[in-house]
């Protein structure tokens, strides 16, 4: 399945559903620290509610980042910014899928600049974390132009070829 070209947001809309959705974030597990410490404080415990904090806040940002992002509503970035992520044929993705892609962001291999030059490079404005997860991320009002065959794409780098699948639009003649 592929859309037409503008129907994937560019760098800056995606940059900014990002920055919206790591504010939220922030501000959830600033206010669950306080909360923990308040309840650390009034039942008078020795300990600082540290390992339970980090627990409790990677979960969140685990169910955040994949089970609501995944979900029809989207995350509240992607949701003011009106877009949407979506798998190579159209349909939402796996739970696993986007596990795979929030580890991909946690813990690599590409970052966030290798990531943004990616996009700003590439046809689909996908990043690199996205061809490998097999992902897409589309405006929320985009609607398929069509079918097309999937290929695996090569890419080459740091001398490794690690391959992944890819939407090959068809060729328009005049």
């Amino acid at each position: 399945m592929y859309f037409d070209r503008d129907a994937y947001p560019g760098i800056v809309r995606r940059s900014v559903a990002m920055m919206i959705d790591a504010m939220l974030l922030s501000l959830i597990g600033l206010a669950n620290w306080l909360l923990l410490l308040l309840v650390f404080y009034a039942l008078e415990f020795t300990t600082t509610p540290d390992t339970l904090h980090l627990g409790m806040f990677l979960t969140f940002i685990w169910l955040y980042m994949t089970v609501v992002k995944r979900s029809r509503f989207g995350t509240v970035g992607y949701w003011l910014c009106g877009i949407r992520i979506i798998d190579l044929r159209g349909n939402r993705p796996s739970l696993t899928r986007m596990t795979f892609r929030l580890v991909m962001w946690t813990f690599g291999p590409f970052n966030f600049i290798v990531d943004l030059i990616w996009l700003g490079a590439d046809s689909e404005q996908q990043t690199l974390r996205d061809c490998y997860c097999g992902t897409y991320v589309v405006r929320s009002t985009a609607q398929p132009q069509g079918t097309a065959a999937m290929h695996l794409t090569r890419y080459f780098a740091t001398g490794l070829a690690p391959s992944y699948p890819r939407v090959v639009r068809p060729r328009k003649f005049a």
